[in-house]
Order: C-alpha cells, then structure tokens, then sequence
C-alpha cells in the first residue's frame, strides 16, 4: 500500500465539514467504540457501490463514519472503499490497539498524514501497568501535538467520553512521519492448550464448524417436537381452501404449495438462521474467529484460500449473500476463490436444514454426517483443481493474521446481530419462499415439472439418480431450500423418498445443493465480481458437480457390488 502515501494528491476535493472518517485495523473496536460514542446503531448504512460497510451516525451536529477494519498491506476492495472516504471527510480518528502499537502506526500512517485528526487507543488495560509506556504516551502527545486518547472500548468511563468528545472539537494534523517508539508496547496472547499440539489447525476446524452443526441439529431436533402440533391447523387450512379454483389450489395447498411449506419455513429454516447467527457474533466479539483463522491460515493456502477467507465460508452457512459481499475484504488474489468455495460448499441456513428435514422425511437422518462429510472434501478438491499454483502460493503470501486476544463475550452486540438477522429474514427470505412456492405451484399446474423430468431423465440416469431427482435440482438452483419442495411430496413426476436407496437420496440432496448457486447468491455475484467471473464460475460449478456427483454415485455402487 506505499503507493497511497499521499492521499491529497489523490483526492484533492474540497472536504464536507463535521465530517469524521474512523478507520483502523480489523478488531480493533471501532464499531463498539462508536456505539459507546454515540449510544445508538447507525442512522443510515449505505448498499450500493462501494461503502457497503461503511455506517454513519449522527453525532452532535457532525457525522462520524465507521469504516470496515483494514488489513494491512493487503491488496483488498475495502483497501478502495477506505480512499473513497478519505477524499470527502473532513477529520480523521485513527484507532489502534495500544497492544500492537508499533506495527498499527506503521501500517496505518501513511493513509492520515497530513490530515487533521487525533488518536484513540484501544485495549489500554493491557498495557497500562508498563511504566515506559506511561511516559511514552506523554512524550507523544507533546512531540505529535495531537489527542492521544486511552480506552478499554468495552467499558469506556464517562471521563472518557468526556475526552474524545473535547479532542473532536480539537483536531491538529498529522506529522509527516510516524513517531518512532522505544517503550515495549507489545502483548503476546496466551496460547490455548490445543494450539501446544499438532492437531491445533483440525481442532480449530472443528471448533469454526461446530455453530453450523449445533444450530441445525438443535433447531431440527425443536421443529421436530413442535411440528405435531401444527400439523392438524395445516390440515385443516388446506380443507378450507380446497375449493379454490386453479391454478389457485395448486399455488396454495398442492405438493409445492405456499400452505404446504410454509411450515418448514418457520419450524426448520428460522430457527437454524437465528442460533447460528447467535454464536458466530459470540465467536466475533469474543476474538475467538481471530484465533481460529491464524490457525487455519497456513492449511488452508494449500487449496487457495487464507484463514480469514474460510470463516466467510463458514459465513456462508449462515447466508451465502453477506458471506460473498464480505470477500471484498479478501486480498484480490483470493477473493474468485473464496467465492467460488462459498457458493459450491456453504450450505446456507435455508439449504442444511432442507438437507435434513428430506433425509428425516426419508427416515434416514443418519445421511447428513456423510453429507457434510463429502461436502467438505469435495469443496477442497474443487479449489485445488480450479486454483493454479500461482494463486495458491498468493495465498501464501498474505499471512498477515495474529492470533488475536480473548476475551468476554459481548451480548449485547450478539442481540443485536441477531435481531437484523429476524428483521432480514422476513423482509427478504420469507417472501422470497412465498414467491417461490406460489411459482412453483403454478409450473406444476402447467406440467412444467413434468416436461422437464421427462427431458432430463437420460441425463439422471448416465449419473445413476432417479428420474424425478431433477425437479429438486431445478428447485435448488432457484432457491437452495427449494430442493426440500422438490423431494417432499413431490407428487408422481418426483421421486419416493421411501423407495430410493441411501446413496441414491444422497447424491440427489448433494447435486441440488452444489449444482448451482441460488438465484439471489448468483446475482449478488454478478454485482460483486461482475458477469464474466460469474458465468466461468456456473459453468465450471456445474461441470464439476456433475463429475463429483457421478464418481460417488457409480463409484460406491461398484464398491457394494464387488463387496
């Protein structure tokens, strides 16, 4: 990033008053000191172009800006996103971690040189025991003339405030030169015991999937004890409407049916969405996704990616829009690859707990391990053939990752976070899913599903699936929980769940669910990366889930023959 030392020779617009950007590392607690700041969320977050993540409050007649955390030297949108920014604001708050001091300042300098601004210090109370860095931080509010102000951002004192407010209406300008430290700044974090062994990479695997795994198996395991109870209002919902005309039945109570499946919606898909959002905001604000991607960091440039690029995976589970929206703080030579990675292997919040509410319909919920299990290692073998051994080392290039502090959950901003995922559930996935069902209705009325099982039927037989297994993939490629309305009831052009084999059912839940990306991921990718990446993306996507799907279906059906 030395090419960006000078940002007015870049921007030499005029600046808007009352304007202050915030800008820092990743982690650093901007956004927790900004709430405590202003004690409100932000009044406005604009989704288009390039400030996705950038949120503004209002604050005293002045407009603070959190921006999203940088990482150093890295080669990332948000890199842009900040510059962006820089040209209109006004003020500048430089945020580093007091524990880290040396290499922040380095790092961050050369972006407010020459800005007018102050300087907040955040994790204070990890170093203010030290005598030298007392009488450091004196020294550099004298020879920098600028705010210097301490805090521990999770519990900031009303004196504090009291000061950052006094600063902000005081700025001075940033020297040329960042100042040169001699005190011992630094913090190492304690090692946890299982980074002491040789496991440490595939325990911290585990411990990043364990909130897919728990938020879907308990959440299945509560729709599974409340269904009974509303399975006789459905019932008696459907013989009310059974009289309307069609293609009006069919839209709403035939097999692919608004009343049909909006249960599965509120029971299965909700529930799952809102206890792993829980516990990936807690695996935030904790620090524990820091620890875990350095872990992970050098394993995972074996197959393209970074550490930090597998928890936007692991994101994806949750949904896969953000998850792609966040790879613009992926380093450009790993951002196509993360992507591609979420869209074949993250199976969303609405696809797993479709997966397995059709292997517990089937009666063999013992399939979704296996599942999850062929998922993972098929999504590691498409980066490894689809990644050339350029970008590969790329990855390896970027490990700029530490391995963070611990630190006590923050439940607050874990509410929070889960209160917008309720809110943008159902103002976006629930009438989505309505859409959908009542679509789907109205094909079935056609004889569209059955049209196109009759026309796909060669292609399912050459890779060993039943007929019917094409309505699921089409259903899937529109909407990944589309693949349940394919399979569950899926009237005489489906197939029966009962009568099909284990790995039969298997192989036609993992093809509708890696075949495509669903309608909204891919046109989120299409405005993120544009429609070239996009279309080589489907293509290849499709081509090596059909190869993945053929080599486990044929291939295990050989296996048993010959056992």
């Amino acid at each position: 990033m030395e090419q960006f030392i000078d940002v007015q020779t870049f921007y030499p617009e005029k600046k808007r008053k009352n304007n202050w950007l915030l800008i820092g590392k990743e982690s650093v607690g901007k956004t927790a000191l900004t709430e405590n700041l202003v004690g409100k969320k932000p009044n406005r977050s604009n989704f288009q172009g390039s400030s996705l993540f950038c949120q503004e409050y209002s604050w005293n007649g002045q407009t603070i800006t959190d921006t999203p955390g940088i990482q150093s030297k890295m080669d990332s949108v948000v890199i842009s996103q900040v510059l962006s920014r820089l040209k209109v604001s006004e003020h500048i708050i430089l945020t580093v971690k007091a524990s880290d001091l040396a290499s922040d300042l380095s790092d961050l300098w050369h972006l407010v040189q020459g800005q007018s601004g102050i300087v907040i210090l955040t994790h204070w109370d990890m170093v203010k025991h030290k005598a030298d860095v007392q009488q450091e931080l004196a020294k550099l509010r004298q020879s920098t003339e600028l705010a210097w102000i301490t805090v521990d951002n999770r519990h900031i004192s009303p004196q504090q405030l009291q000061e950052i407010e006094y600063a902000l209406s005081n700025p001075s300008r940033f020297p040329k030169h960042p100042p040169k430290l001699s005190a011992n700044w630094s913090v190492k974090p304690k090692i946890l015991f299982f980074e002491r062994t040789g496991l440490a990479p595939l325990i911290s695997f585990l411990i990043l999937v364990l909130p897919a795994w728990f938020a879907v198996t308990n959440a299945n395991a509560f729709a599974d004890w409340l269904y009974p109870t509303i399975e006789q209002p459905v019932k008696l919902i459907k013989s009310k409407l059974s009289l309307l005309p069609e293609p009006l039945n069919q839209m709403m109570i035939g097999d692919y049916g608004l009343v049909a499946m909006l249960p599965f919606l509120i029971l299965y898909a909700l529930p799952t969405v809102v206890i792993f959002s829980i516990i990936i905001s807690l695996y935030k604000t904790t620090g524990l996704i820091d620890r875990l991607s350095y872990r992970l960091d050098p394993v995972m440039h074996k197959i393209g990616l970074s550490g930090r690029d597998l928890v936007r995976v692991i994101m994806g589970f949750g949904c896969n829009v953000p998850a792609i929206i966040q790879t613009r703080n992926c380093s450009c030579c790993t951002r196509g690859s993360c992507v591609s990675a979420i869209s074949f292997g993250s199976a969303c919040s609405y696809q797993l707990p479709a997966t397995v509410a059709v292997f517990s319909a089937a009666g063999k919920p013992y399939l979704t391990l296996p599942y999850l299990v062929i998922l993972a290692v098929t999504t590691c073998i498409y980066l490894i053939v689809t990644t050339s051994t350029a970008q590969r080392k790329a990855a390896a290039s970027q490990n700029l990752l530490n391995r963070g502090f611990l630190q006590p959950p923050n439940w607050r901003f874990a509410m929070n976070e889960m209160s917008d995922v309720i809110r943008s559930f159902f103002t976006t996935a629930f009438p989505l899913f309505i859409v959908i069902c009542l679509v789907a209705g109205f094909l079935a009325w056609l004889g569209v599903f059955e049209f196109l099982t009759v026309l796909i039927a060669p292609f399912m037989s050459a890779i060993n699936l039943p007929e019917g297994a094409a309505i699921a993939v089409i259903l899937g490629a529109i909407r990944k929980d589309g693949l349940a309305i394919g399979l569950i009831d899926s009237g005489a052009q489906g197939i029966k769940l009962t009568e099909v084999t284990d790995l039969q059912l298997l192989c036609t839940v993992y093809l509708a669910g890696v075949m495509l990306p669903c309608l909204v991921s891919l046109l989120t990718i299409i405005r993120e990366m544009r429609w070239r990446f996009a279309s080589q993306m489907v293509f290849r996507q499709i081509s090596w889930a059909i190869i993945f799907t053929m080599s486990i279906s044929w291939g295990f059906t050989w296996i048993l023959h010959w056992l």
